[in-house]
């Protein structure tokens, strides 16, 4: 009999609501993180809809509220200035989720965490699949410290991340493209922001600007491939600020934070296959896309529990029933990643491309559609995880001012 019946690699977010969804199914399982604290990092700060309703079935909102988690219901795109020319509205959407949530990646890391039924051990990392004679995965080497074990499982689950070493050693294959850009985010004040999340289309590229918990706010500036050296962080800061008169409110904030921004890469990628007998990736092991469009750790939630679902009912975890639901998954959740990857490019593309066409175009079709509250709900419940609307033709045709659909703009309470 395995040891366990899961073992999951990696302790992120998408990793931890792997295990908490098992665990609630009774599953006997092993999460590994290789870190032993939870490092602050900029990324992963906003849960979309359907992460809220995860969330939700798994008893983990309520700590997150209560740890000070910030409501956020609009995207507003602005140009430099602040002039707002389009906006993303959640109240629009036909479900009790009509908001995201917004808070520090290491606070949903926490309530994720509480209350997980399951056994976890930092510092420990998978270090090598284990397979039987045939092939198929049958557990890992754990490696803690000097101590080396080997542990086995019906089910080896890979959330190690976009540099996954487990994928590479299960021979699946990622093809990386990368943008031609990378993001500076700023941990910084907040001067009293109000709750929209603001992305301003800028000749240098997006500067995204949302309020945080406890009293911060981020922002997160576009840069060349290749970053700017921190030595010039500052002045480059300073001219932004120049550049970017909207950002006048945060300017002291910005600049007295500027010493500890992080670099945020920038790139996509969808896994040519997500299993193999005994053996799955989730999250970034398996995909990755633009961060802008607030995605990929949603992505990985979601990842993590269609392959629960796909587990729920089976019984005790046999190779004919572990491959079963690992055909499932792959099915459902490789073709919908393709879309969202695509749908993430192209809204990635609309806010960072700095050429004047993109710019030119890009304004010209959020103005034309900033009244537009059908086509916006359409793009909002896509970008929400709830489902896909995919757009027809004549809604192309109206996004780019080419045919009239008039409506006037909801009130909203």
């Amino acid at each position: 009999m395995p040891d366990y019946d899961v073992i999951v690699c990696g302790g992120g977010i998408g990793g931890l609501t792997l295990a908490r969804a098992l665990g609630r199914q009774g599953r006997r399982v092993l999460v590994l993180e290789k870190q032993r604290h939870v490092p602050q990092v900029h990324k992963g700060e906003l849960l979309q809809p359907r992460s809220l309703h995860i969330l939700g079935t798994l008893g983990a909102l309520d700590g997150l509220r209560a740890a000070g988690a910030l409501t956020a219901e609009r995207l507003s795109c602005r140009t430099e200035k602040g002039e707002e020319i389009g906006a993303l509205d959640y109240r629009g959407l036909d479900d009790p989720y009509r908001y995201c949530l917004v808070h520090t990646y290491a606070a949903i890391k926490g309530t994720v965490t509480a209350g997980l039924d399951a056994e976890v051990r930092y510092g420990a990392r998978a270090d090598e699949l284990l397979r039987d004679g045939s092939g198929r995965v049958r557990g890992v080497a754990v490696v803690a410290g000097r101590e080396r074990e080997e542990v086995t499982a019906a089910l080896v689950v890979a959330c190690d991340g976009s540099g996954s070493r487990l994928r590479t050693q299960a021979g699946i294959e990622v093809r990386r493209t990368s943008y031609g850009h990378q993001l500076v985010g700023y941990d910084l004040a907040d001067p009293g922001l109000g709750p929209d999340i603001a992305a301003h289309l800028t000749r240098d590229g997006l500067r995204l600007l949302f309020p945080m918990p406890a009293g911060r706010a981020r922002l997160y500036a576009q840069v060349p491939a290749g970053g700017v050296r921190r030595p010039e962080l500052a002045a480059w800061t300073d001219d932004m600020l120049r550049r970017v008169p909207a950002l006048a409110e945060v300017a002291e904030p910005l600049r007295a934070s500027a010493h500890d921004a992080q670099v945020v890469a920038a790139y996509r990628y969808n896994a040519t296959r997500w299993v193999t007998p005994g053996f799955a990736l989730t999250g970034d092991a398996a995909h990755c896309v633009h961060p802008m469009a607030g995605q990929g750790m949603n992505a990985a939630i979601a990842d993590a529990w269609t392959l629960a679902e796909n587990l729920t009912g089976a019984g005790e975890l046999t190779q004919e029933s572990v491959d079963a639901a690992l055909g499932r998954y792959d099915a459902i959740r490789r073709p919908a990643i393709d879309y969202v990857s695509r749908l993430s490019h192209n809204l990635a593309m609309l806010f960072t491309d700095t050429s004047w066409r993109m710019r030119v175009v890009g304004r010209h079709m959020l103005r034309r559609n900033q009244d537009n509250h059908r086509l916006q709900t359409i793009i909002t419940y896509n970008m929400s995880g709830l489902g896909v609307r995919r757009f027809t033709l004549r809604d192309r045709f109206v996004q780019f001012g080419l045919l009239h659909d008039r409506e006037e703009a909801p009130t909203y309470a």
